[in-house]
């Protein structure tokens, strides 16, 4: 659950619908300035899915000490499950996804593979965690060379190659890219990270955007990168710059809910969070120039 506190009391979103914000973005990406890579369907479904552990979880709002629980704060052991279950039902269903969903899962854990450096070492109690994830991507790597492609159809190239092997090496061992490495895995996982981010940049607040910049999205090619600027012009209409989507405007929706009645225990906050009803709540972004 993404907990945000308002003026009222504690603005709710839960991680699936967070999730299906991630996969709008998706939907709509590509323009002259961003490559939309074919095959693009794994990409759509690790953004819808990168969050699917957690739909039992979010039925209900939880407590600690008497707060609700920010996804942020949650323990390790929790965490960690939901990660498991989520990971393991993409893999299932397609291994180049559960590959990129793999990579943000223990990424969030190991500094993002360097694009978050500034964040702390990984803690101890998700170390193994991080460490299983490891092996997992480097079977489904295997797994998709071995099978050459993992589409149905065989006039697509297969999103993996052998230089993917070093790539995986190489992140896991210090967080770095090859130098001469010019493939499209890194790409993908940084697209899934730019919609995460983009997506909880309207999730974290009730009054976003959370995020005023979105950093290393990938533009023409697999090293290439831009970051993207958020700034709110109105009630619910934001630009972005420079724009992404195949369209301007773009609308998207995320379902929210507010609780302001005093949070006494878990049932009381959780009837309280039904009673609140959904807000769907409908996003504009658009080019600066319009």
């Amino acid at each position: 659950m993404i907990v945000a506190e308002t003026d009222e009391g504690y603005q709710f979103v839960t991680q699936p619908d967070h999730a299906a914000l991630a996969g709008q973005f998706a939907d709509a990406w590509g323009s002259p300035s961003f490559d939309r890579p074919d095959p693009f369907e794994p990409l759509v479904l690790a953004a819808y899915a990168h969050d699917t552990g957690w739909r039992t979880y979010d039925r209900r709002p939880h407590l600690v000490d008497g707060e609700p629980v920010d996804f942020r704060e949650m323990p390790a052991d929790v965490w960690i499950a939901l990660y498991d279950e989520g990971i393991d039902a993409v893999a299932g269903m397609d291994a180049y996804a559960g590959l990129l969903v793999s990579m943000h899962g223990a990424g969030l854990r190991n500094r993002r593979y360097g694009l978050s450096p500034e964040w702390p070492e990984t803690p101890d109690e998700y170390r193994e965690f991080v460490d299983r994830e490891h092996r997992r991507q480097r079977r489904l790597l295997d797994g998709l060379l071995d099978d050459g492609s993992d589409t149905t159809d065989d006039d697509r190239d297969s999103p993996v190659v052998e230089a993917d092997r070093d790539l995986l090496r190489s992140l896991h061992a210090d967080r770095r890219v090859p130098d001469d490495y010019d493939s499209r895995l890194w790409a993908d996982y940084r697209r899934l990270q730019a919609w995460d981010t983009l997506s909880l940049s309207f999730c974290i607040t009730d009054d976003p955007p959370g995020y005023g910049e979105v950093g290393a999205v990938p533009t023409s090619g697999p090293r290439d990168e831009a970051t993207l600027s958020v700034t709110r012009v109105g009630a619910g209409e934001f630009t972005v710059d420079p724009y992404p989507f195949d369209e301007s405007p773009l609308v998207v929706t995320v379902p929210v809910r507010t609780v302001t009645a005093p949070v006494v225990d878990e049932s009381s906050l959780a009837r309280a969070y039904y009673a609140a009803g959904r807000e769907t709540r409908r996003l504009t972004l658009r080019r600066v120039a319009e």
